[in-house]
């Protein structure tokens, strides 16, 4: 089976499955899907960026990542003493074993990239689903705009792409697959919009559409910086066809991050 075939029947599976917990109105449970992707995520970035720490520090980090999500899910309002909290037992765990001292200050930064990286971003998706009426809504439209996006960078590239976009970090990524994407993003909202949430406007269409179509890309970038820095190819091997789960969401962490932002605090100020 071609890898892109495996990459549908993934979809296919994966989809309605995660399209049926977004939409069950016990929201508590996609609250406590989020701490697992954070959990599962958590676990797939220390062993690529922390190979060498001992194990039982990565299993530390990893549950405070999830413990992260978990508490800005459920006390919102404590966000700065949870920050806190976070990054001192993050020093912490690092301290306990910090290796060979040369690379411990190397650690200790990955520790606490890795909690905010996925641990914080993760939570905003469960927020955007618990906080607004219209959450679950707005999930999809986070899903509707990475996938959007990244199925149409993927085909306009490879149809048409000539000029690559950051080379060095990701050499299949072009400009042409970019405004694709940016296009792709945009016209999928529009299709929520006419289905499923009238109550977006044509503006919101393209005001969550084209900053998601530039931050859905940096967030892969970002994940391809960190692979290429480990020298592997996935985060994992969870998913057959995409890798691991971090490959899968790393364009959502940052486009979920945006459209909360626009939910939460700059829709209300719309005229």
């Amino acid at each position: 089976m071609s890898n892109l075939a495996r990459r549908v029947l993934t979809g296919v599976v994966g989809v309605p499955l995660l399209a049926a917990l977004v939409l069950w109105r016990e929201r508590l449970a996609f609250g406590a899907f989020t701490v697992l992707v954070s959990a599962l995520g958590m676990r797939e970035f220390t062993a690529m960026m922390l190979p060498t720490s001992p194990p039982a520090q990565r299993f530390g980090l990893a549950a405070l990542g999830a413990a992260f999500t978990a508490g800005l899910y459920l006390f919102p309002g404590l966000c700065l003493p949870l920050t806190t909290a976070a990054l001192v037992l993050t020093a912490f765990t690092v301290l306990v074993a910090p290796g060979e001292l040369p690379q411990a200050g190397a650690r200790l930064g990955l520790g606490a990239f890795g909690v905010f990286y996925v641990g914080g971003l993760t939570a905003l998706l469960g927020l955007l689903h618990r906080q607004l009426e219209d959450g679950p809504r707005w999930v999809l439209v986070a899903f509707a705009a990475t996938f959007a996006n990244d199925t149409a960078a993927y085909f306009v590239g490879r149809a048409f792409g000539r000029h690559k976009l950051y080379p060095t970090i990701s050499p299949g990524k072009t400009v042409e697959g970019a405004v694709g994407g940016m296009l792709g993003a945009i016209g999928a909202l529009f299709l929520v919009r006419a289905t499923f949430f009238p109550t977006l406007t044509g503006v919101d269409c393209v005001l969550i559409g084209l900053p998601a179509s530039l931050l859905g890309p940096v967030g892969d970038l970002v994940e391809s910086l960190l692979k290429r820095s480990a020298g592997v190819k996935d985060s994992g091997r969870l998913l057959p066809g995409h890798g691991g789960l971090l490959d899968r969401i790393d364009a959502l962490l940052f486009v979920g991050a945006w459209v909360y932002v626009f939910a939460r605090y700059l829709l209300p100020a719309a005229p």
